[in-house]
């Protein structure tokens, strides 16, 4: 299969704008989840003031009793972005989300020249972006409000710089970026662009710190490759002597720094991280299959052993990592970023089969690569998605987020002027100056739940109010407070309450 640069052009366009409505298609219908709450106060205060702290959109003001304070500033590389088009633009939640699409639309293009780079085949590139363009877990994170859609292209970009330090042949005149080269093999002219996005990726997320995982692998498999001769100047062993420094340096020198990238770490199994690394395709088995095909391929038959094996390595380091030592909860958020080394190599067992049967069917001519190559693109990527009931697009109470939109749209309807409302306070981006007096449970530093008492001294001191609850705060609210609240207060029963949020009355 040859593609002129033309139709290379073409393809990638035609990729790119399906990508993009994907990704732009009622950006604003569903409403902020979880954290994203966290980065719309902050993200607006930052607009307002220019400083990191919290808005407090129920009384229209910087939130003095802010809870969130640790988190105000995280990720500030990445809610900068948003902040600036909060300033010149109405503050909802599709403009809110428009840096994570804007971010998407740049992975989609990076796909494709990162994926043709490593496995030397723009066709495999063509494939890699039409499967992020595609990507379930890509659509969702690009039309969320988190730092996970910049981070995703960010990381890729910095590991395939990581790469091209290692074993991108330097062809310049510089003597000496040149003598290093030829002592030590590596390509210094990548390293401060390297250095630069690595930067970029931990100020983006802690989870950039992976990469050394990934180094580690690459370099040991390298070293006892017997195609690689063992020197002192070795690079892949002074990069594993390096590593080994630098941990017993940070040991003796940072450990406050060290342990916040090192406090997660200890030994477990979480195995949900196997079918969450491939939720975007019809069938785990499936996937794999191409995955390891993908592998065989570039490394067997092209011929592309260094390329594969990083790509592996990045991919099945990083994850391996993630289902033997992180030791927090386990959320498709955390291996959304390592997906695209997974997408390149399952593009590349997609392309590997289909060159096979090509070859092998020749007498039927073309159509003996294009209609396997068309059928596996028709198969693998999990299409029922978007066909569902409750989606990126649509919710409804079947779904697993909770439309906070419309429970709180009927709350402000429906509220008193002399009302209180106990809920966490951290979602009032959806009682926008209501000025209504709140008593929050939960947060992140919260370091107790709602108890029975302190429920019932609210209730006993205001004459009406409303107790607005998620099902996944139950982690802030004591057992005997919440059948108190069940036994005492008026459930209410309206459309627009339905689903995963419950709401009482007194």
């Amino acid at each position: 299969m040859k593609l002129t640069k033309k139709t290379v052009v073409t393809i990638l366009i035609g990729i790119v704008l399906l990508g993009a409505i994907l990704r732009f298609y009622r950006l604003g219908a569903t409403s902020f989840v979880a954290d994203e709450f966290l980065d719309i106060n902050s993200s607006v205060a930052y607009a307002k003031t220019g400083v990191w702290q919290n808005w407090d959109f129920n009384f229209n003001r910087v939130n003095t009793e802010n809870v969130f304070e640790a988190r105000d500033s995280r990720a500030w590389i990445y809610k900068w972005q948003v902040a600036q088009i909060l300033k010149h633009t109405k503050i909802n939640e599709a403009n809110a989300r428009m840096v994570s699409v804007s971010w998407g639309i740049i992975t989609i293009i990076l796909m494709y020249f990162t994926a043709a780079y490593f496995t030397k085949r723009k066709e495999i590139g063509l494939i890699s972006a039409f499967l992020f363009a595609v990507s379930i877990s890509g659509i969702i994170f690009d039309r969320r409000l988190r730092m996970y859609a910049m981070f995703y292209p960010v990381f890729l970009a910095f590991s395939w710089l990581i790469y091209k330090f290692y074993e991108d042949e330097y062809k310049g005149k510089i003597v000496l970026v040149k003598s290093i080269f030829n002592k030590f093999g590596v390509n210094v002219i990548y390293l401060v662009p390297a250095l630069a996005l690595g930067v970029a990726s931990v100020l983006t997320h802690q989870l950039a710190a992976n990469i050394v995982f990934a180094v580690i692998i690459f370099s040991t498999i390298q070293l006892f490759r017997k195609s690689e001769k063992f020197y002192w100047a070795n690079k892949y062993f002074l990069s594993l002597l390096v590593l080994i420094a630098g941990y017993i340096g940070a040991v003796v020198f940072f450990p406050e720094e060290l342990s916040a990238y090192t406090a997660g770490i200890s030994p477990v199994i979480h195995q949900a991280y196997f079918a969450k690394i491939f939720s975007d395709y019809s069938h785990i088995i499936l996937a794999s299959t191409f995955l390891l095909v993908g592998i065989y391929y570039l490394y067997k038959k092209e011929k592309l052993h260094k390329e594969a094996i990083w790509l592996a390595s990045c991919f099945g380091g990083i994850f391996a990592a993630a289902v033997f030592l992180w030791d927090r909860n386990t959320g498709d958020q955390y291996i959304f970023f390592i997906q695209s080394f997974g997408i390149i190599l399952i593009a590349s067992g997609i392309y590997g089969v289909a060159e096979f049967l090509g070859n092998n069917l020749s007498r039927f001519g073309k159509k003996a690569f294009y209609i396997p190559l068309a059928l596996f693109l028709v198969l693998l990527p999990n299409y029922a998605y978007f066909f569902q009931e409750s989606n990126a697009y649509k919710q409804t109470s079947e779904g697993e987020s909770a439309n906070y939109k419309k429970v709180f749209g009927y709350f402000m309807k429906a509220k008193d002027p002399e009302d209180v409302l106990i809920t966490r306070n951290f979602r009032n981006f959806y009682w926008q100056g209501a000025e209504i007096k709140v008593f929050d449970f939960g947060g992140e530093l919260a370091e107790k739940k709602l108890s029975l008492a302190e429920m019932q001294k609210i209730v006993a001191e205001n004459p009406s109010g409303w107790f607005i609850f998620s099902d996944n705060d139950d982690a802030y609210v004591a057992n005997d407070a919440m059948d108190w609240a069940v036994k005492n207060m008026e459930r209410v029963s309206n459309s627009q309450v339905r689903g995963k949020v419950s709401v009482y009355q007194w």
